[in-house]
Order: C-alpha cells, then sequence, then structure tokens
C-alpha cells in the first residue's frame, strides 16, 4: 500500500458511507438501491430503498448504509444508482446517473439495446462487515495486485511496447468482426495454458503464447476504464474508475496482470481531453464540462451555451477549439469552494483536476500500473494540469519503491511540442515524425528535408529536439489508420506497388528497434496484419491474429522477434549515443550505416534501394574494431569472419546489424 500521506481521502471515506462528491449548489441527490435479478431476460434490477443523502460537507453528500432500511444483508451485492438535478445544457428534471467512483458497472439490465451516452448503468457494490466493498458483478472481491518487482521489469530505455486495442480483437471472413475481446482473451496472447474466452478457434492463439513469444516487455493497453460503446477502441470513457465491463470483471483483469507483471510492464492509455455519457454531464455540468465550442455548425441548439470567449475553450498550440468528438470536454479553468477529494477539507480546487487525479491513484495503486499514455492533450489544453497529472502519478510510483526509470508518462500531441518536455508537463511524447519519414525511407524517398537527413532524424531524435531517447515514443504504425499514409504498413507498401512487402517490413523493423527512442509495435503489425474493411476511422478494422500462420508473415514475425530480444537487452541500444560513419553517395546516399553506443557497439548497414550491392564485397569504411573475430549478425544470428567483417554484400531493400556484444 502507499504511504499514507498518499490516501485520496474521499476513497477511503466511500469504504464506510453512499457518497456523491457534487460541488455547486443542487438539491439534495437520492440513493436508489435495489437487488439485480436475471430473470425474465435481460434482467432487471427491483430498487427496495430511495433516500436522500445528507450534505455532510460542502458539495459532499453521504448516506451511511445503517440508514437503509430494510437493512442491508450481509455478504450480499447491491445496485445501485444517484438521483440528482439534471444539469446537461437543453436538460430539466430530474435524472438518475451512475456513480461517478464506481468501480464496476453493470450493463445487463440494457440487454441488447444500442449503447448511447445517455445509458446509465448501476453500479455494483458489497457489504460486509458493516462495510461497502469492491466487487465484480457475480460478487467477487478482487485481489490486490502487489507493486511491481522493479529489479525484473525493464527501464524506459529497453522497452519495447505493444499497443493493443483491447476490445476489437478478432475478425472473420471478409474481414467481418466476429467477436469483441476480453482480458482473458489477452491472457491467450501471453500463456500457452489459455486458450482464450473468444479466441479459442484460432490455433494460433488457442495452442500459442503470440505475445510470449514475440518478446514484447511493455504492454499498452488502449483505454480499458468502461466505456459505453460497443465496437470500439474504448477513446469514449464513461466510467472511469472501472474497467470495461465489456472486456471482463476486474478479477480477470488482475489476473491478466498477475501472469504478466513479473517482467512486463503495464502502460494504460487515459482519455481526458473529453468523456462520453460520464455522471459528471448530468451532476454539475458547469464545474466538470464545457459545451464544445463548434464554428462549422453556430445554429445547433448546444452552441447557445458555448463557451468562445473561454480560453478553456481553445486548444493549445493552434487556435483551434478544443473536440469532444461526439462528448463534452473537461473544464480544466474552473474553480469551485469545496470539499477536496484528496485532503478531505473544504478548499478551493479545480473539480476536474480533482476527479481526474482520484481515478489516477485507483489505477496505479490497485493495478500496479507502471506507465501511462495521455491521449490527446492538445484538446486537454491545460499544461499546469498535465504537469499536475504526471506529478502524482510520480508521487504515486515513488510511494510504492518504483525505480526512477521504471514508470513514464507519455503524452499524445502530433504537433511534437517540445515544450511539454522541457517544462516538465510529461516524460515522454508520441514521436509522430518518425513514422512519416520511416515511411518515406523504405520507399527510397526523403520527408522534408534530403534521403539522408530523413535517415539520420529518424534514427537519432535528439537530432530533432528530443534531449534524450527516452522522450520520444517511435512506431511504424499506430491505432490512428485513418489518416492519409497511416495506415497499416502492408496496405501502405502495397498501395504504393511494392511488390516485396516481406523485404520492406522487415527493414522498417530494422530502423525502428535500432533508433534511439522507444519502439512501439501496433497490434498485428508485427506479422504484417492487413487491413479487410474500408477505414474511416480507428475502430473499423480487427486485428486477425490467425494471419500469423502465413508463412512469409511467419518470417516477417520471427525476424522482429530476434531484434526485440535484441533490443530489449543490448546495452548499446540503450544510450543515446549514435554516429552515422558512412553515407554512400556514388548511390544516392541510400546505403548508410550507423553506429549506436561507443562500447561494443551495434553497427547497422542498410540499403535503401532497388539494387543489389556490386560484386561479392561491400565496403564500409571507418568500421569500429574491424579487425576482430568476434562480431555477430543479429538478424541471421550467426557469426561473422573477421576477413568479412565491414565488407559483407546487401541485398536490394536489406539491413544487415553487427555487433560484438553478447548476451
Amino acid at each position: 500500500m502507499a504511504a499514507s500521506s498518499n490516501r485520496f481521502r474521499l476513497l477511503e471515506r466511500r469504504k464506510e458511507q453512499f457518497l456523491l462528491w457534487m460541488p455547486g449548489g443542487q438539491s439534495a441527490p437520492r440513493l436508489i438501491i435495489g437487488i439485480f435479478s436475471k430473470t425474465p431476460s435481460p434482467g432487471a434490477v427491483t430498487p427496495f430503498f430511495q433516500g436522500e443523502l445528507h450534505q455532510a460537507q460542502q458539495g459532499l453528500w453521504e448516506l451511511p448504509p445503517s440508514s437503509i432500511n430494510p437493512p442491508l444483508e450481509d455478504g450480499k451485492v447491491y445496485h445501485y444508482w444517484f438521483e440528482v438535478d439534471n444539469t446537461f445544457p437543453l436538460a430539466s428534471g430530474k435524472v438518475t446517473v451512475t456513480d461517478p467512483l464506481a468501480y464496476t458497472v453493470d450493463y445487463r439490465i440494457f440487454g441488447n439495446q444500442k449503447r448511447s451516452d445517455s445509458m446509465q448503468p448501476p453500479a455494483v457494490i458489497k457489504f460486509r462487515n458493516a462495510k461497502l466493498w469492491p466487487c465484480d458483478i457475480d460478487g467477487r472481491e478482487p485481489e490486490s495486485v502487489d507493486a511491481p518487482v522493479q529489479s525484473k521489469l525493464p527501464a524506459n530505455n529497453h522497452m519495447v511496447i505493444y499497443e493493443l486495442p483491447t476490445s476489437w480483437t478478432k475478425s472473420g471472413p471478409g474481414g467481418r468482426q466476429v467477436d469483441r475481446g476480453t482480458f482473458n482473451d489477452i491472457m491467450a496472447l501471453f500463456d500457452t495454458a489459455t486458450p482464450g474466452t473468444r479466441f479459442s478457434d484460432i490455433t494460433e492463439v488457442r495452442d500459442g503464447a503470440i505475445l510470449a513469444e514475440l518478446g514484447i516487455n511493455a504492454l499498452e493497453l488502449l483505454p480499458i476504464a468502461d466505456s459505453k460503446f460497443l465496437d470500439e477502441w474504448g477513446y469514449s470513457t464513461a466510467n472511469y474508475f472501472a474497467p470495461d465491463a465489456d472486456l471482463g470483471t476486474t478479477t480477470s483483469l488482475i489476473e491478466l496482470i498477475k501472469k504478466i507483471s513479473p517482467h512486463t510492464r503495464l502502460l494504460l492509455d487515459t482519455v481526458m481531453a473529453f468523456g462520453r455519457g460520464d455522471p459528471y454531464a448530468h451532476i454539475a455540468f458547469k464545474q466538470f464540462h464545457l459545451v464544445a465550442f463548434d464554428p462549422k455548425h453556430p445554429n445547433h441548439p448546444l452552441q447557445r451555451f458555448a463557451e468562445p470567449r473561454n480560453r478553456d475553450s481553445w486548444q493549445s498550440h493552434s487556435d483551434k477549439p478544443r473536440n469532444g468528438y461526439g462528448g463534452s470536454p473537461w473544464r480544466y479553468i474552473q474553480d469551485a469552494q469545496t470539499y477536496d477529494p484528496k485532503t478531505g477539507n473544504v478548499s478551493s480546487v479545480h473539480p476536474a483536476w480533482s476527479f481526474h487525479l482520484a481515478h489516477l491513484h485507483r489505477w496505479l495503486l490497485d493495478f500496479g500500473v507502471s506507465g501511462l499514455r495521455l491521449d490527446s492533450i492538445n484538446n486537454i489544453a491545460n499544461y499546469d494540469f498535465i504537469r499536475t497529472y504526471k506529478n502524482y502519478a510520480w508521487e504515486l510510483h515513488r510511494a510504492r519503491n518504483g525505480s526512477a526509470d521504471k514508470f513514464i508518462v507519455i503524452g499524445e500531441e502530433l504537433s511534437v511540442p517540445k515544450d511539454l518536455l522541457t517544462s516538465g508537463a510529461v516524460n515522454a511524447l508520441w514521436n509522430e515524425p518518425f513514422q512519416g519519414r520511416l515511411r518515406a525511407a523504405i520507399l527510397g524517398r526523403g520527408k522534408d528535408d534530403d534521403f539522408e537527413w530523413t535517415v539520420k532524424k529518424m534514427i537519432n531524435c535528439t537530432l530533432d529536439g528530443f534531449s534524450d531517447g527516452a522522450q520520444a515514443v517511435n512506431y511504424v504504425t499506430s491505432h490512428d489508420v485513418e489518416g492519409f499514409q497511416k495506415e497499416r504498413l502492408f496496405d501502405y507498401l502495397s498501395k504504393n506497388s511494392v511488390t516485396n512487402i516481406e523485404r520492406r517490413a522487415k527493414l522498417a523493423f530494422t530502423c525502428l528497434l535500432t533508433a534511439v527512442g522507444i519502439p512501439m509495435i501496433l497490434a498485428g503489425e508485427e506479422f504484417c496484419d492487413k487491413m479487410d474493411l474500408p477505414i474511416d476511422k480507428k475502430q473499423s478494422d480487427p486485428v486477425n491474429y490467425g494471419r500469423k500462420a502465413d508463412p512469409w508473415r511467419t518470417r516477417v514475425f520471427q525476424y522482429v522477434a530476434r531484434l526485440i530480444d535484441f533490443r530489449k537487452n543490448c546495452p548499446a541500444l540503450g544510450v543515446d549515443d549514435t554516429s552515422f560513419i558512412h553515407v554512400d553517395n556514388s548511390r544516392g546516399g541510400k546505403i548508410m550505416t550507423w553506429v549506436r553506443g561507443t562500447s561494443k557497439p551495434v553497427v547497422v548497414v542498410a540499403n535503401f534501394t532497388d539494387e543489389d550491392t556490386p560484386g561479392y564485397q561491400y565496403y564500409v569504411p571507418n568500421w569500429p574494431d574491424r579487425d576482430r573475430n568476434d562480431w555477430r549478425e543479429i538478424t541471421q544470428d550467426r557469426t561473422v569472419p573477421a576477413a568479412w567483417v565491414g565488407r559483407e554484400p546487401l541485398m536490394h531493400w536489406e539491413a544487415k546489424v553487427y555487433t560484438r556484444w553478447k548476451p
């Protein structure tokens, strides 16, 4: 457990009371509590008590379980809502809402209805020993997750991140989505003994453990906090404290974490630019949310509630309004004299800040998370909040005796403003320019600069404004596959009439895994998965793990796995030292050699042309320690005779990776 100084008072207090934190001047909320019955289908909650909460402190409303009549039964599971004044613009009257602090929500009462923002599922709680205990819908109380053993986890500069869209992981004939992934299905990617809940008919998953075989050591799950919407990748968070009910129970998530935690770091994606149907869209809306200003639709009824003169309505680093993507932007420039959820005192707080810090506390201490990705920082648009959030995350990490190099807060802002780093708002940024440079290079083209500098900036991010490799997250492809030249690598190469996709893919991954920066791999790219459906947004196309069985895709997978193992362990790939010792101007500068590290360095020779090098050897000048006989070539896992060091030929679109380091 964290030190007492890091207790979050609101979360401690909720163990004793039904409570609702509600800054502002609303009338008293009411608790509606009942018992869920599965029959008749789809099931329903039968309320047996409704009663008003009392104001314990300014903005904090409570009702002790002892006030409920008939009395709650020890060991029983209950479902409940709060009834409040509906403060959403254009709304009026009373509305029933989910507990904003719910650790578990239950959508079964809605059956097969299409999900919408207005759905407010009941929260689930167990009454035991006169206290309120988090539980799954079946009454199981999740075990705690111990803090990760720091000595077994990779440092930031030796992570290889796997970006997994958890709720869209299985496809059928013609790319048609046939099932949604669960936490148990992710477990199947790590554990041969777990066939998966919905993957069991896919041989590669049922009988194997793809991610254990691939060897990644950091798993980034796209948002797993609860979203109402199916068939998306989680970027519509509604219930920030609860694991997504469609992915499985909290218990199944904890089982997954315990399986991977000895050697694999868990990174979570967090959406704080906007909410979609969260309870605070109805509870004290003006304290927590803005109406997204939309100059393209000025006559929309909601636009009369927009605040274009409020600087909280505008993105950082641009003159664009904040984008709610169908939801409501969180209001970050807003004070309220109210109960402070962290300290327990009445003071001036930013309500949205306090709410997000509270769920950060929950995820870090209850689930052992060792990294965060903050989505759409330009739409959060408040560096002070982001810095506070990052600093509190580090405070919690240090409280569990976490190592300084084994925690990270990554920001996504595709314009890559380096002042987010220099100001200490985040530890790292998605390095979006890496993707563009890499994709140009594997077609033999320059990006922005000439070809030579395209490759140099791609391989060494410190030439592009980063001061440390652990500040840059590099990727060939991200989940944002809907933009121009952002599609999956297979489709990008196909659209550019590339026929030797296997060779170009291997070259791309060689660049990714030998570049300065933290490499990230989108699920499926390790075997060149392709798009089966037309893409008009990021959520449209499932991963097809069955494709890994294709022989050429298996070869790509094995090649990537070999480089991942090297990237994780080789000391030279964990430092920033990089030099370019050879640029072959006789071939348009498109055969290049770079050296990573100084002690037992890594040397990469890459051919970005359609032609093999002529003759039986290709000489690279300035090769370090050329006369030694302990060089190895990594991609083919072979020793190199001393006479051939720095002289081996290259085939077209091929890279070779050399080192004297031995594990």
